[in-house]
């Protein structure tokens, strides 16, 4: 696989991790990555969106209206239901607090809607 063949995955990817992670700075004051690696998801997520305009990204709309010079999540207001999932079972696992997931997620103000199987 080339370099170039990588780079909308990795978009995608960059995509989620900048929604993750602005959400869990910007509504939750958390933070699991530090500002630089932030930085360079960011930069790295902005650079590949210019060098590919039209690939496919989850919340495309939403975060091209957030990737501006500033590359901040602050002004979003409301972010997809499986970011904030995500961004929850990340802060649930790197904190291994004393709590079930849901306790966890609803001590925050936000509901925990877990999926059950077949």
């Amino acid at each position: 696989m080339t370099q170039s063949s990588t780079e909308p995955a990795t978009l995608r990817q960059r995509a989620r991790q900048f929604l993750v992670h602005s959400f869990l700075y910007y509504r939750l004051g958390e933070s699991v990555v530090s500002d630089a690696f932030y930085d360079r998801i960011t930069e790295e997520l902005r650079g590949l969106r210019k060098k590919h305009p039209k690939a496919e990204m989850p919340h495309a709309d939403l975060i091209d209206a957030h990737l501006g010079a500033e590359a901040s999540g602050f002004a979003i207001k409301a972010y997809p239901p499986e970011i904030v999932t995500s961004a929850f079972k990340l802060l649930y696992a790197v904190s291994s607090p004393p709590v079930e997931f849901t306790e966890f997620v609803e001590r925050r103000g936000y509901l925990a809607e877990i999926a059950h199987g077949p």
